[in-house]
């Protein structure tokens, strides 16, 4: 298999990340963000984790459960 000598790895990095970039722009920063933007998505990031971690632990909390009232009642 052989690639185009125009394909670089670099080109073909920037494909796979957010924002696209065309080969025009692959040295630019298109924009920093602010502070309060960081920590919006840090909040985010917060909550999202924690919704994750208690639905997680609700779900292994009610196999634990029903593992035992297996037993309780003789299924094997």
């Amino acid at each position: 298999m052989r690639f185009h000598p125009e394909i670089h790895v670099k080109d073909l990095a920037g494909r796979l990340h957010w924002p696209h970039r065309t080969h025009e722009r692959t040295t630019v920063i298109s924009r920093s963000h602010s502070a309060s933007e960081d920590a919006e998505v840090a909040k985010a990031t917060l909550y999202v984790s924690t919704v994750t971690l208690v639905v997680l632990l609700v779900v292994l909390a009610g196999i634990s459960f029903g593992q035992e009232a297996m037993h309780w009642l003789g299924v094997q």
